[in-house]
């Protein structure tokens, strides 16, 4: 198992060593970024209370998004029919999740463990499921642009809410790319909303250009504030003056298959062209 780290609020996650980045905010704490970063700025109780609310959970990881989402939801009211579509590329992590203290979590791994065990094969990916009424969860394992080409068109207009939480974009740059967020833009609902923990201009302007409104969210953990975006939302002026600045070109992925170093490559190229100055072409006389 990768290296365990106790975060501010007790709570443990894991260190990636391929991503050198912890699973979760180590200053926020792991199970209150769950909350105050996702569940909260998604509505999830309010959306509850009209007796069914869905979630995509971008990267599941630890679960600790998707297991929050479900004690906020079934807590505000008990008899919401509740459903969770998501994907992780390391199932390793997943099973290494049931080693740690989830504290006020603790009570869901007995549903982790029946996911892990109801093991099928659809459309090419191992899936992870689990049943029972009012309450149904799958998971897709495999690498998250591969996924969402194969299932956006099966879960349009799916999601009250989407947690986006792969590891930050300096590392995991495909999974913040125009080309990545329009594909999540099929799976949303036009009044669904979109949290992630990422302050980052090139992010919120990627989410604005696929078709998502874009403000500021909560800040936990760090001065920056995390983003909050929908279809229904109307993109803050503040944003918009921001996206006008050179360095806030998005990552893109035409192909959606560009590896991580071309995808920053790219941005980089195009930053650097539009902060060189333009010089006159010289002018010839016949």
């Amino acid at each position: 198992m990768s290296e365990v780290i106790k975060t501010a609020d007790g709570s443990a996650t894991l260190f990636s060593e391929r991503f050198k980045e912890p699973y979760h905010s180590v200053t926020a704490g792991a199970l209150t970024e769950a909350v105050e970063k996702f569940c909260k700025p998604a509505r999830v109780r309010e959306k509850a209370q009209k007796g069914r609310v869905s979630l995509f959970d971008s990267c599941f990881g630890l679960g600790y998004n998707t297991f929050a989402f479900l004690e906020e939801a079934l807590s505000e009211n008990p008899e919401a029919e509740v459903e969770v579509v998501g994907y992780e590329f390391d199932i390793g992590v997943i099973e290494s999740s049931l080693k740690l203290n989830w504290g006020k979590l603790e009570r869901w791994k007995g549903v982790l463990r029946e996911l892990l065990k109801n093991r099928a094969c659809q459309l090419g990916f191992l899936t992870l499921n689990y049943f029972r009424p009012g309450l149904r969860i799958k998971l897709f394992i495999g690498e998250g642009r591969s996924v969402l080409k194969k299932i956006s068109h099966l879960y349009e207009n799916f999601a009250d809410a989407v947690f986006h939480d792969p590891f930050s974009p300096k590392v995991n740059p495909e999974l913040w790319t125009y080309e990545f967020f329009s594909l999540v833009r099929k799976v949303i609902k036009e009044d669904g909303i979109l949290a992630t923990y990422s302050a980052a201009t090139p992010v919120r302007r990627a989410l604005h250009m696929a078709g998502f409104g874009v403000k500021e969210g909560v800040a936990v953990g760090r001065r920056s504030r995390s983003t909050v975006a929908s279809p229904s939302f109307k993109t803050e002026e503040k944003l918009l003056k921001k996206f006008e600045l050179p360095e806030s070109v998005p990552y893109r992925d035409p192909s959606l298959r560009d590896p991580p170093e071309l995808i920053k490559t790219r941005q980089k190229g195009c930053i650097k062209l539009l902060k060189t100055p333009l010089k006159p072409l010289p002018v010839y006389h016949l």
